[in-house]
């Protein structure tokens, strides 16, 4: 496969950024431009429509309005499905052509073109802001990522299952009906906040794990734990 070549170079230097994003001496406002170039790859790969879909999920879920969410559900896996479909031809072109070869076949498409200078006119603007306020004075704080909504399913029945941070993620009662699903419970501990019952599952190596959203979303889509169950 010809893209494996670069496979280490990428890893180096995905491990030289973590390490100089962590350093105090990078200026707040170099962070905040580096992360937006890695905002604009990591999300453009997920199309419109999905965003779109998530969106109204969320929407869906906050009104309590299910019949909606989970007609919305049933969109999102179509989609999903399909582009599933197409990741299994991206794979078979990225055997086939190393990444720099399609990266120049395509550096004249218009679609390409606009994520590329798009985000080149986001670093020119953002930079010159920077260098004007050298203090940071006219910054502006980081738009919250949105709440990722995931669909939670077993093959006969699909749930909403948000991936809330903060505050509502502590509200486990919000969840209750996937939770459910899974095979737990939510009750109060001494300090009155929600705790899942039990409060740990264990992966297929035998390992148990403390279990929480992020623990249980991880162990389904790696298929470490919750043999049956999907979450797309």
């Amino acid at each position: 496969m010809h893209s494996t070549n670069l496979e280490a170079p990428a890893l180096a230097a995905k491990d030289e950024y973590e390490n100089a994003i962590n350093r105090s001496e990078h200026a707040p406002q170099a962070k905040n431009i580096s992360e937006m170039v890695l905002d604009a790859f990591n999300t453009s790969g997920e199309s419109e429509r999905i965003r779109e879909l998530r969106a109204a999920i969320r929407k869906a879920v906050d009104e309590a309005d299910d019949d909606q969410a989970h007609e919305l559900m049933g969109q999102l896996k179509q989609i999903k499905d399909v582009e599933q479909a197409n990741a299994v031809a991206l794979e078979d072109l990225g055997s086939r052509f190393s990444i720099a070869q399609i990266l120049h076949a395509f550096r004249q498409d218009p679609a390409f073109e606009h994520i590329v200078y798009g985000l080149a006119l986001k670093v020119l603007n953002h930079t010159h802001q920077a260098i004007k306020e050298p203090n940071g004075k006219a910054k502006a704080a980081r738009p919250k990522k949105e709440m990722e909504v995931f669909t939670l399913s077993n093959g006969e029945v699909s749930l909403p299952f948000p991936m809330r941070v903060g505050r509502p993620a502590a509200n486990l009662a919000q969840d209750a009906e996937a939770f459910a699903l899974l095979g737990f419970g939510i009750t109060k501990d001494d300090e009155d906040k929600d705790v899942l019952v039990p409060p740990a599952f264990t992966d297929n190596d035998g390992a148990e794990q403390v279990a929480s959203r992020q623990s249980i979303a991880s162990a389904i889509q790696k298929g470490t734990a919750f043999s049956g169950f999907t979450l797309a």
